[in-house]
């Protein structure tokens, strides 16, 4: 016979399984991880997206594109302050914010990435934006004291942004709107030459450390490229010619590869033997620093760490590479 009791026990213990089972289906509903839209998404691939949009704002300056750029960076700055390359979202943010005519937000933006993040890469060419944004305001004062600041105090990777910032203390006040149009073209590689090479420290593909001061010394051959890009390819057999020549005459070569992936990149060095120090710039921190716009891109650097070439294909880069190696042995 089934007593009360029994009947009651059975009872509490399928109210405690329901209430057990009602937890565990409303606990796996509970995403680990979510973007503005509620979807789960990784930091590095909300990058990736957004730096890829930027790219195409930059070339289109479609507002609709703007919009959602604008939006996406606002919601991974919020979820994603720690993230190793926030800065450079900061900076994107603030300058399509200048692009389209929102300056007093851009400044807000700049602010809190000097604020927050004062040693970060992106600080130079953020301090700039602040710079343009302040003029296109018409806040000419608090321009020219971040002009100034970017002239007198720039480390040796914020030298090209100091340059830009003389161009624009130089130029009349009313003429500035808030944009670069009218300037000399400060992303021009020929206008490195004659100025001491940016240091950069990253790793190589390897996982070894990569800079130019360990070159110290040496010709070196600065290659930015890409395996997408017909061009880079086509210089390829010229390139390794040279490389071939002068690498025990103290020449080195660094690549700076721009391709979408590491794969593409680290099968055609295999397949094609390719043996000088390669970095992946999946970031373009090295390219953002030489202003590089297009591939191929080469900087010639001499024994003392001067750029004294740019942009060598063909025969011109194995006659430029063997005079400054004969200059370099003389020394």
């Amino acid at each position: 016979m089934i007593t009360n009791d029994i009947i009651s026990r059975n009872n509490g213990w399928c109210y405690l399984l329901t209430v057990l089972t009602s937890l565990l289906m409303l606990a796996s509903c509970v995403p680990t991880t979510s973007n503005t839209t509620g979807s789960s998404v990784r930091p590095t691939d909300a990058y990736d997206e957004i730096v890829k949009l930027a790219t195409k704002v930059e070339t289109t300056a479609d507002s609709i594109d703007a919009e959602l750029l604008i939006e996406k960076s606002k919601g991974f700055i919020d979820e994603n302050s720690k993230y190793k390359d926030v800065d450079e979202v900061y900076y994107i943010l603030g300058t399509t914010l200048v692009q389209f005519d929102r300056a007093e937000e851009a400044i807000e933006v700049i602010d809190e990435l000097i604020r927050y993040y004062p040693l970060a890469p992106s600080i130079g060419k953020g301090k700039l934006t602040l710079g343009l944004a302040y003029d296109k305001t018409n806040q000419h004062d608090k321009a020219d004291a971040i002009y100034y600041d970017l002239v007198n105090n720039s480390k040796s990777s914020d030298r090209q942004y100091a340059a830009t910032a003389q161009k624009l203390l130089d130029t009349n006040r009313a003429d500035r709107q808030g944009a670069l149009e009218g300037l000399a073209d400060s992303s021009s590689p020929s206008n490195f030459i004659g100025q001491t090479a940016m240091d950069f420290q990253v790793k190589d593909l390897n996982g070894q450390p990569l800079s130019l001061e360990q070159y110290r010394g040496k010709v070196v051959l600065l290659d930015f490229w890409a395996t997408w890009c017909p061009p880079c390819i086509a210089e390829m057999p010229n390139v390794k010619a040279t490389y071939a020549k002068y690498k025990n005459r103290n020449f080195e070569i660094i690549g700076i590869s721009l391709d979408r992936g590491k794969a593409p990149l680290e099968n055609y060095i295999e397949k094609e033997g390719i043996r000088w120090p390669q970095y992946y710039d999946s970031t373009r921190q090295v390219s953002n620093m030489y202003q590089v716009r297009a591939i191929p891109s080469t900087f010639l650097i001499d024994g003392d760490g001067v750029i004294r070439k740019t942009n060598l294909r063909g025969s011109a880069l194995e006659s430029a590479v063997a005079q400054l190696v004969q200059e370099n042995m003389a020394r």
